[in-house]
């Protein structure tokens, strides 16, 4: 009886180490940044990311719709590696 106790006991640790192991495995990065642009960078699809970026989109395209709706206003980024090749797509969060 006690052996098989120890026995679960066991495989319950490990199964506890794999997916917390899977957990910290996520190559991400999040970032919260205020969207800018002046009005004629905007019309040639030149948005400021906060201090740290600028993205250039194609104008006319729904990511040129989204940033331009959002100047002036915070937007949160996740950036994470894509498994498999996938098209690109905007996503909006319930």
């Amino acid at each position: 009886m006690r052996i098989a106790m120890v026995a679960w006991l066991t495989l319950a640790m490990i199964l506890v180490a794999l997916s917390v192991g899977r957990a910290f495995d996520r190559d991400e990065t999040v970032l919260t940044v205020k969207v800018s642009s002046a009005d004629h960078e905007t019309q040639e699809g030149y948005f400021t990311l906060g201090d740290n970026a600028t993205v250039i989109v194609k104008p006319g395209s729904e990511l040129y719709r989204f940033l331009a709706r959002q100047r002036g206003h915070k937007v949160k980024i996740v950036l994470q590696e894509a498994g498999g090749s996938e098209l690109s797509r905007l996503e909006r969060l319930p």
